[in-house]
């Protein structure tokens, strides 16, 4: 019988390629239930580990919700939540405030002015939902990514058809601790435009995204002043039948790196571009060859750059990442394999670690599942693995199992947070101290495990 778990199934890597000297250089961990689960950011946290953002659908009520996730620095899960509505929830992206608290972006379309709206959440550093609120109009809104402001409050960026200059119009939002609205600003023309990425620098801020001029999707970065003032803006000239998207940045004291995909002749390809702070290219590469890679995000430390993303290879999907010094030179590429599909979406790279996380696919039978990776080795060439994954924590059942009266064990609520660990199971509830709600029982001596409804 196989257990799968409701939200927090953590696994384990237990053997590593012969490239790390140690076995604790690789850590890959997953959260994932019986629903679909992906990671979209994660960051570090000033008290040591880790906060992943992502989406779940394991939340018993048919729709995604937010998943937020906080891990020790050995990827170990701290706890988990999920927030949403009845409807759908998709949450992006996440930074931590000077007190420890969690600022999550993402959108809804279970609350707010109507459709999708953009979303932005305060959890603190227990996992607790402080405040909540919703920003758009009528239609369509997201938010992409949000940051720290400069001088005080958040920013965040996204995409509306609510408001603007016409058909969809990227957008940065300023808000303050408390999620009030503070300005906002609206880029883009008559057609599709968006801003997918946004970071900080002294004197101001960056967003990347795109703008479409006479049906052509032209990669896009904007530099603004502290106050929003447009300083220059960088707009790729391609033409028709060769579209591109700039998806994420990443920045040091010279340079900003660029990538994102580009569709041209029917195929997904990818391109990196290095800009100086000037607005001046000093570098562009776009890759035309059948080689069907997307970059989703990058990162640099200490001279080098990386490039994450996906690699399609003969019906599956690799993890790449692709790493080069910040001359450009090409310093090595890997893929992470072992599943039928796996797509690294995010990265951060610090002194200790590159750390990444996105999704993976066991097999076309089953659902995606948040992946988290950590290379704590600074050997990073030509490494392809083949994951040996364990369970560490399993909540919940794929069928009802038989559990007698007076059995004792674990009892976990539906976000898979332990509420009793020493508790006797009984056919008919008899805890009044708990919320109604769905609720799992796994016994301590057989490990079987059942549905338990307080109602």
């Amino acid at each position: 019988m196989r257990y799968s778990i409701i939200l927090s199934l953590l696994v384990g890597l237990m053997s590593v390629s012969e490239a790390f000297a140690q076995s604790d250089t690789l850590k890959v961990k997953a959260i994932g239930g019986s629903q679909f689960e992906q990671a979209a950011e994660i960051i570090p946290c000033a008290s040591g580990g880790y906060a992943l953002v992502g989406t779940t659908g394991s939340n018993e009520t048919g729709n995604t919700d937010v998943l937020v996730a906080r891990l020790d620095a050995d990827l170990n899960c701290l706890w988990t939540r999920n927030f949403g509505g009845s409807d759908v929830e998709w949450g992006l992206s996440v930074v931590e405030d000077w007190s420890g608290n969690l600022l999550v972006a993402g959108y809804t379309l279970s609350f707010g002015a109507g459709s999708y709206d953009m979303l932005v959440m305060k959890i603190n550093p227990s996992g607790d939902l402080l405040w909540q609120h919703t920003y758009g109009g009528t239609d369509w809104d997201f938010a992409k990514k949000i940051i720290a402001h400069p001088q005080g409050g958040f920013l965040f960026c996204g995409n509306t058809y609510s408001a603007g200059n016409g058909g969809q119009d990227g957008t940065i939002l300023h808000i303050d601790g408390q999620g009030v609205l503070l300005n906002q600003w609206y880029l883009g023309g008559s057609e599709n435009d968006a801003v997918h990425d946004l970071m900080a620098v002294s004197d101001g801020w960056i967003g990347c995204g795109f703008q479409t001029i006479d049906n052509v999707t032209k990669s896009t970065v904007w530099r603004m002043d502290l106050y929003g003032n447009e300083l220059w803006t960088h707009m790729a000239e391609d033409t028709s039948g060769f579209d591109r998207e700039a998806w994420a940045m990443t920045a040091d004291t010279s340079f900003l790196y660029i990538t994102g995909p580009v569709f041209a002749d029917g195929v997904i390809h990818s391109f990196e571009q290095q800009l100086r702070l000037d607005n001046t290219v000093s570098y562009e590469v776009i890759e035309l060859e059948n080689f069907d890679v997307t970059y989703y995000d990058c990162a640099h430390f200490n001279g080098e750059i990386v490039y994450i993303g996906s690699k399609s290879l003969s019906g599956i999907e690799l993890g790449r990442v692709v790493r080069k010094r910040n001359d450009t030179f090409f310093t090595g590429a890997f893929e992470f394999t072992g599943q039928y599909r796996t797509r690294f979406l995010c990265a951060h790279w610090e002194d200790e670690a590159l750390v990444l996380c996105g999704g993976f696919q066991p097999d076309p039978a089953e659902n995606w599942q948040a992946l988290v990776v950590k290379y704590v080795s600074r050997q990073l060439n030509e490494i392809a693995l083949e994951p040996e994954l364990i369970p560490c924590f399993a909540v919940g059942v794929e069928e009802e199992q038989a559990i007698q009266a007076g059995e004792r064990g674990y009892l976990y609520d539906a976000t898979g947070q332990l509420v009793r660990s020493n508790y006797v199971y009984q056919i008919t509830w008899v805890d009044s101290s708990l919320p109604e709600g769905i609720y799992f029982f796994q016994s301590s001596n057989t490990g079987r495990a059942t549905r338990v409804y307080k109602r």
